[in-house]
């Protein structure tokens, strides 16, 4: 009994330990990484609010003939009431123009509508225009019905899941973004990045203990792979980092110190594979432990024989995974190029592309070295772990 207390206090504490590790991450982590840097910042007389919308006023069609094709232009014109910030409560009058010749058209605005407003406050009075419908609202009602349905059915789990989840979050838009944007190496931001995120989300779902080791050393096994398929591929492919449009923009984001565009591909497809690897590692991992313990007499090659095994069948859902997920994230994108492209061996060369393809290669690569590699440290750890 005294033994088992220890193992629990222990355990607490190390959780504990690792909550604080991850807080002083996070916080000193965005110091070192904005530094100087300020972020979403205007300066050009610009401002954007958040208001609602009380009452439309006016509603004015105009139509003009443009050589055949007829433009349709609609002007709105409504009420509202700011609703967050420093202006909360200040009515104002804001207008809504949808042109048929715009990529984006966007749902007439009613009474009701919540907008993110955009004006220039540099004249004598803001002409406001609607920006953007406000749809995090929604998303944070939505995220919150998925917590709560995660703690009633993972009850603890669950908490502990949650929690890894906001700090995973938390690392990526708090620290590992503003190091990118503020100029550093982001090689190195991607591995220490990772080795958090594998780190705190093993202690934090599984304990420290033979488990959460065993997956991580395969986990990082799995990511190296990950990372060496990309540098050999590199020298083949020849890639510039251009991959879209966005890249274009984020090559002029800081001049006096450009972001490195192969890195950020680095980065990409170190961050999609690790949720996978991650997944594959610790299923390995927590099965062969499962084995060792319900076994009589567990041998090192048995333990094997069934780690291997099961990461057979968990290798094609994985993949597919992995796959499915970079083409659902992209599919707008791919169906431009195919309409655009002259021809299969122009589509198939287009960098956009050979990226896409690179980084469900490099995942599956990831994936095929963790599970020997998980498999063999975890049958070496659990033979040599006394049975309770």
């Amino acid at each position: 009994m005294a033994n088992i207390n220890k193992e629990r206090l222990t355990a607490l504490a190390g959780y504990f330990a690792m909550v604080l590790f991850s807080v002083l991450f996070i916080v000193v982590g965005n110091k070192i990484a904005v530094g100087d840097q300020q972020f979403f910042a205007r300066d050009d007389g610009t401002e954007i609010l958040a208001a609602k919308v009380d009452k439309v006023l006016n509603r004015q069609e105009d139509r003009q003939d443009m050589g055949g094709t007829e433009r349709v232009t609609v002007t709105i014109d409504f009420d509202a009431t700011v609703i967050r910030g420093e202006h909360k409560g200040m009515q104002i009058k804001a207008q809504q123009i949808n042109d048929s010749f715009m990529a984006v058209g966007y749902k007439e605005v009613e009474a009701g509508d919540k907008l993110l407003l955009y004006g220039y406050t540099g004249g004598a009075e803001p002409l406001w225009l609607m920006h953007e419908y406000i749809r995090s609202d929604a998303l944070i009602v939505l995220a919150a019905v998925f917590i709560v349905l995660l703690l009633i059915y993972g009850r603890k789990k669950g908490f502990h899941s949650v929690l890894a989840l906001g700090f995973t979050c938390l690392s990526i838009f708090v620290v590992f973004i503003p190091a990118i944007l503020s100029g550093k190496n982001i090689y190195v931001c991607s591995f220490i990045l990772m080795a958090f995120i594998t780190v705190m989300t093993l202690t934090l779902v599984n304990g420290f203990n033979r488990k959460s080791l065993s997956a991580g050393i395969g986990l990082f096994g799995g990511l190296t792979a990950a990372g060496l398929v990309f540098w050999l591929t590199d020298i083949f492919l020849k890639l510039s980092g251009y991959v879209s449009e966005e890249s274009i923009y984020l090559a002029y984001v800081n001049p006096d110190n450009p972001i490195d565009l192969k890195a950020i591909l680095f980065a990409g497809i170190l961050l999609g594979a690790l949720g996978a690897v991650m997944d594959v590692a610790v299923s390995i991992a927590a099965s062969l432990q499962e084995v060792h313990d319900s076994s009589e007499h567990p041998t090192f090659a048995a333990l094997m024989k069934s780690g291997l095994n099961i990461g057979q069948d968990m290798l094609g859902t994985m993949m597919n995974t992995l796959v499915l997920a970079y083409i659902g994230s992209s599919l707008s994108l791919v169906l431009i190029l195919i309409v655009y492209s002259n021809s299969l061996l122009e589509l198939f060369n287009k960098e956009m592309i050979v990226v896409e393809v690179l980084q469900s290669l490099a995942g599956s690569v990831g994936l095929l070295a963790a599970i020997p590699l998980t498999t063999l440290v975890s049958s070496y750890i659990y033979i040599n772990k006394p049975k309770a």
